[in-house]
């Protein structure tokens, strides 16, 4: 699996929920679970894609998009397309450094 954080950027105004789906619905149809006031999935099961949005003030302020696909390129692409479309930062979940600070820890005892 990747993993992909994006945040919007340092500029760029209030993001609706809404304004993701219709970016990500040029790939494919999106399918949205509100489950609750301050938590939205987003999936687009063709592209084996999911998205754990944070909502704050109706808005997202962060997103983890976790995909699934042996091949993730198209998801990529439609993750890129639409953070560039709403002027958000895209950043690649790296598991190593989680690995090496567990090894460090190790390394102590």
């Amino acid at each position: 699996m990747l993993e992909y954080l994006a945040l919007p950027a340092w500029n760029t105004p209030p993001t609706s929920v809404d304004s993701w789906v219709a970016e990500l619905s040029e790939a494919a149809p999106v399918i949205v679970t509100r489950e609750s006031s301050t938590v939205t999935w987003l999936e687009i099961a063709p592209l084996r894609l999911k998205a754990y949005v944070v909502v704050e003030s109706g808005n997202a302020t962060a997103i983890n998009f976790e995909l699934h696909a042996l091949d993730p390129a198209p998801a990529t692409r439609a993750i890129l397309q639409a953070t560039e479309t709403l002027g958000w930062e895209l950043h690649e979940d790296d598991d190593s450094d989680d690995d090496d600070e567990d090894d460090d820890e190790e390394d102590d005892d």
